[in-house]
């Protein structure tokens, strides 16, 4: 495929930025609060998806069929206590980088490829996140759920920062995640790789059930797998 890796695309909590549950956590907190019924599985499994967008499935299937005013109110609910929770969580805790994420952005911008990051958050933690790590200028481009009329897994948080980077072939971007969606949205997208990590919130074998092409144990190892493969020059 001509032309090599020119983008790649990583996703935030889990896949660069540290996280060990917190933002499960936030979800629990919320859907208990506001006594939306739903298990902790099927939350994880909506991890990496548009928070708005999860909680809207959820209280579409509480409420039933025909409720639409009442499930609207369970989600804007449901929503706002996730916000608060997930904004209050971060402003205690702080923010961490995954081990070796900003060695690795370093290493792929040093060799002339592109770096963008997309994530299911709205702008305001997103920005928090960014700003904590102080990644402005570390990455070529930030895409959020709040950019595209879709989150994941939908593939226009790639084919914005595809946009935004000058990048004009799926075949030259590499998508990396660590959740299904983020598999979905690689895959949706066309991306030449889908890479899952299992520094976040799935194992290997959930993300080897979804559309991937590779699993690897965190994006320490993205820059040698694509050397192995040929994808990046010398």
């Amino acid at each position: 495929m001509a032309g090599g890796v020119q983008l790649v695309v990583f996703d935030m909590a889990g896949t660069t930025v540290h996280d060990d549950g917190m933002v499960l956590e936030c979800f629990v907190a919320a859907a208990g609060h506001v006594g939306l019924r739903v298990s902790r599985d099927e939350l994880n499994d909506r991890m990496g998806a548009s928070k708005r967008a999860v909680f809207d499935e959820l209280a579409r299937r509480q409420a039933g069929p025909g409720r639409d005013e009442e499930a609207r109110a369970l989600r804007d609910r449901g929503y706002e206590a996730f916000c608060a929770v997930l904004e209050g969580a971060y402003a205690r805790a702080g923010v961490a980088p995954i081990a070796g994420a900003e060695g690795v952005f370093a290493r792929l911008r040093s060799r002339g490829v592109k770096v963008a990051l997309n994530t299911g958050f709205y702008r305001r933690v997103t920005d928090i996140i960014v700003e904590g790590l102080r990644w402005r200028d570390a990455v070529d481009a930030v895409v959020c759920v709040d950019d595209v009329r879709e989150g994941r897994p939908a593939p226009y948080m790639i084919h914005e920062a595809m946009q935004r980077c000058g990048v004009h072939g799926v075949d030259e971007v590499v998508v990396v995640g660590d959740t299904p969606v983020d598999m979905l949205a690689g895959r949706n997208a066309g991306a030449r790789a889908v890479v899952g990590v299992t520094s976040g919130s799935h194992p290997a074998a959930t993300l080897r059930r979804f559309p991937s092409t590779h699993v690897l144990p965190s994006v320490r190892e993205l820059p040698a797998m694509l050397d192995r493969l040929g994808r990046l020059g010398s």
